[in-house]
């Protein structure tokens, strides 16, 4: 049925064209993961706290992305949110000196730098 019906937007977007996107967010998030599990064991709760948001957004980014069918202007909308979520992550890990935090700060900004690019 739904086929039968006009496109009522003709700027929707698809999972097609968003790879350099998927790739980020999915390296970010398991970064992300990654030194939450290690701040939780160190007891730097305030970073793992940073650290799980950001992997859920990137995770759930990466979910609406493969599906498709958003308007060009909100997928921006989101890229640019994630953006702002991996940069603030960035910045409470760059507070530390574990190496988990650096590799997670880096994931971070090349994360926003990707989401910037949309």
């Amino acid at each position: 049925m739904h086929e039968n019906h006009p496109e009522t937007s003709g700027d929707r977007e698809s999972a097609r064209g968003h790879a350099e996107h998927i790739a980020a967010l999915t390296s970010c998030a398991e970064a992300c993961r990654r030194c939450a599990d290690a701040d939780r064991r160190e007891g730097m709760d305030d970073c793992a706290a940073s650290c799980e948001s950001c992997a859920d957004v990137c995770e759930a980014t990466v979910r609406v992305l493969k599906r498709g069918g958003l308007s060009s202007d909100a997928v921006a909308a989101l890229l640019t949110a994630c953006a702002a979520v991996c940069r603030s992550c960035a910045a409470e890990c760059r507070k530390h000196d574990a190496e988990h935090c650096r590799e997670c700060a880096e994931a971070c900004e090349r994360c926003a730098e990707a989401c910037e690019r949309a």
